[in-house]
């Protein structure tokens, strides 16, 4: 069935991926941004500024079917105070969600995995595990996910993990970036596993959740199905990219003792330890993933090795 849909962030990594994505499957799109922008003819622009300020979400949402929240304060910006987090990622979000409901349109917020843990964990997390971020992004995070299910029956929260696609920046640009090097990083031993997600499955799932009854007023975490490990990662890039080598086994013991001594643990336990995610919850209520994520790697590498332009088509 075709929809009326609102974007917000749809000039971000994530938006400039949906609002094509949703194009093609016949929605109307009404994409907010901060600046002027153009996706064509069939999606209308409307630069609306900065979240902080007083933006007149009911005037935007009004005779629209869904809203589709992706504008955020990213957690890479790690010197943001936590009131900056605050302000965009949950007061803003807020405003929007309550804008929506009273429009009668479904509240799609996308939050993230940092508002159930932290950036590595020993268990497979599940939607029924106590949340526990760790940073101000996941703190934020989780407020406004609380604050929407109390003021709004129409919604639904997605908790993508880390995701991948041409054209990401962040820790996952700096792995690819890594990964393809004329030699490859010394990551072969490195045997952990994450849940990572492939932007054509983060489009694939919106494009679900937003025309699914099973799916309102629920909260589910977001990943592609199968973990990998960063030796997995690194080969599966280069593999498409059509370079050979899986690097040096070096301990991984000595590898986190040397991001220690670089002051950069934390991205240790985002390169090297574990985060594996349960997407049962998901896949109950009918969901199936676009791509694997050795398909999409793989493609993800030949696509780097071949350049082209940086606008992604889904």
């Amino acid at each position: 069935m075709a929809r009326r849909i609102f974007v917000t962030g749809a000039t971000g990594f994530f938006g400039r991926y949906l609002i094509p994505s949703l194009v093609a499957h016949g929605h109307s799109v009404r994409a907010a941004t901060r600046r002027s922008v153009s996706f064509g003819d069939a999606v209308e622009v409307l630069p609306i500024g900065d979240l902080t300020q007083d933006i007149d979400w009911p005037r935007y949402v009004d005779g629209l079917d869904v809203v589709v929240h992706l504008a955020a304060l990213a957690h890479v910006n790690v010197k943001a105070p936590e009131a900056d987090y605050d302000s965009i990622n949950r007061r803003a979000a807020v405003r929007l969600a309550k804008a929506a409901s009273v429009a009668g349109a479904r509240f799609i917020y996308i939050s993230s995995v940092a508002a159930q843990t932290g950036p590595s964990t020993t268990e497979i997390i599940t939607e029924h595990n106590q949340a526990l971020p760790t940073t101000p992004y996941g703190r934020s995070k989780l407020r406004a996910e609380q604050e929407i299910a109390a003021i709004t029956n129409k919604y639904v929260i997605l908790r993508p993990t880390l995701t991948y696609g041409y054209g990401v920046r962040g820790n996952m640009g700096r792995i690819i970036d890594l990964a393809l090097l004329k030699f490859a990083p010394p990551f072969a031993s490195i045997r952990n596993q994450r849940s990572l997600l492939a932007i054509e499955n983060m489009c694939e799932a919106v494009n679900f959740v937003q025309n699914s009854n099973a799916a309102l007023n629920q909260l589910f975490i977001l990943s592609d199905p199968e973990p990998v490990s960063m030796a997995e990662i690194i080969y599966l890039l280069r593999s498409g990219a059509g370079l050979n080598g899986s690097g040096l086994r070096i301990s991984p013991v000595l590898l986190s003792m040397a991001f220690r001594s670089l002051g950069r643990r934390d991205l240790w336990m985002k390169m090297g330890e574990n985060l594996v995610t349960s997407v049962a919850k998901l896949q109950g209520i009918g969901f199936t993933w676009k791509t694997s994520t050795s398909e999409a790697l793989q493609k993800l590498g030949a696509r780097y090795a071949v350049g082209g332009s940086a606008k992604p088509g889904v």
